[in-house]
């Protein structure tokens, strides 16, 4: 039974890591024992989780599948907060999938889900109105509970920015004397040695994917309390100005890297050599594939900072325009990976307004993967609408909006390349 346990097991988790379609779950395994699982989700935009960050140690017992893991939830703010009524503070998941809720028939676990159905099943409790999902308040088409509902989504949005999202990369970024009271990295003491750091960079590169949307809640709901005084204890300005010192130590942060990666081209250290010979192979690939739209150097001859130029293939929304984007490239790649960003930023889906471009290379390890990525990003004209890859709010409500919205994105888009060029 371990046998088919193990076997089964590393079927799915090399299926999960090799996913694209969920780029909001992500997990990590023990190689000296895969039955203890790691996994973040990412809650989507269209809820109060929106954008936060939601770790979760699994154990999966001998006797899977025939058995369902068993699942703790490990962002609780050291057992204080609950994050909804299925997300306890002690860490349980309550889910009937999990044998920890009694569900109605046709609910419970079977050997024929795995894995993916369980994350899903727990990333679908970081609803939109998870005060419905309290037994006795489900919701009815004559519901009576909109300002109670309203009240549990207010505390939800405050707690998702403080506590998932900032403290933890406060906890990341600095010493424990500058971070504010009673809030430290809350899952510390729970931390093996294996899992020690496995999302902090998947972390630090979405905070800045995501950035645009975490200040635009916190201006949306600065003004909601305004008229709410018995909400009077959520601090937006506060939580506005630690998001500012996050954004500018990450920012510090990444362009230090070609400076340290200058070191290890003077001491002739493996990485760099090998990202010279990869920027080489690449550079030459892209001249004989694009016909001269997309040019790659390296800027002052760093291996650790490329820049890729694009020129707007003729009759797309990009004809005529000229992109220039810098790659900042780890040392420790591919453990920490690249951060990419608009020299000018353009006002486009993929790009957000500090000018961080998204997209997901196919393997994390291959730049030649990253590259091709980036141009996938900006070249595809009718990209799937996909709530955890929006950047930019604003012109992803145009994009996917109305015609007439639509069109007005397109010149904003325009103007935006016109701007960029000059």
């Amino acid at each position: 039974m371990a046998d088919r346990c193990a076997l089964r097991l590393m079927g799915e988790l090399n299926k999960l890591q090799k996913e694209e379609e969920s780029p909001a779950i992500t997990v990590h395994y023990n190689e000296k024992d895969i039955t203890e699982i790691w996994a973040l989700i990412i809650g989507s935009p269209d809820t109060p989780y929106a954008y936060g960050f939601y770790k979760f140690a699994i154990k999966v017992p001998p006797e899977y599948p025939a058995k369902p893991p068993k699942v703790t939830l490990l962002t609780t703010n050291q057992g204080r907060t609950r994050f909804g009524p299925n997300l306890y503070s002690c860490g349980k998941v309550c889910l009937s999938i999990l044998g920890t809720w009694h569900g109605n028939s046709g609910e419970n676990w079977s050997p024929a889900q795995g894995l993916e159905s369980v994350l899903l099943s727990i990333q679908s409790l970081l609803s939109t109105d998870p005060y419905y999902n309290e037994p006795g308040f489900e919701r009815t088409e004559s519901s009576s509970h909109s300002k109670a509902v309203k009240d549990y989504n207010s505390k939800i949005i405050h707690e998702n920015l403080r506590l998932t999202v900032i403290s933890p990369l406060e906890a990341l970024l600095f010493t424990g004397h500058e971070l504010p009271p009673n809030e430290v990295e809350t899952e510390a003491e729970l931390v093996a040695p294996w899992h020690a750091g496995i999302f902090d960079d998947y972390i630090k590169q979405r905070f800045m994917w995501y950035l645009a949307s975490y200040k635009q809640t916190i201006k949306e709901q600065s003004q909601v309390i305004q008229t709410q005084e018995r909400n009077g204890s959520w601090k937006y300005p506060d939580l506005r100005q630690r998001l500012d010192k996050i954004e500018a130590t990450l920012m510090k942060e990444i362009q230090g890297w070609p400076v340290q990666g200058r070191q290890l081209v003077i001491q002739d250290a493996g990485i760099a050599v090998n990202l010279r010979g990869q920027h080489g192979q690449i550079a030459a690939q892209l001249n004989q594939m694009t016909e001269s739209m997309v040019e790659l150097e390296l800027v002052k001859d760093n291996p650790f900072l490329w820049r890729l130029t694009y020129f707007g293939r003729p009759m797309t929304t990009l004809d005529g325009g000229v992109l220039r984007i810098k790659i900042y490239i780890s040392p420790r790649h591919p453990a920490e990976q690249p951060r990419v960003f608009l020299e000018t930023p353009v006002f486009h889906i993929n790009v957000s307004p500090t000018g961080a471009l998204i997209y997901l290379p196919a393997r994390a390890e291959d730049m030649s993967k990253h590259i091709q990525g980036i141009i996938n990003v900006l070249e595809e004209e009718t990209p799937a609408y996909n709530p955890i890859m929006i950047v930019n709010p604003e012109a992803a409500k145009l994009f996917w909006g109305t015609k007439d919205e639509r069109r007005l994105y397109n010149r904003k888009l325009r103007n935006s390349l016109t701007e960029a060029t000059e």
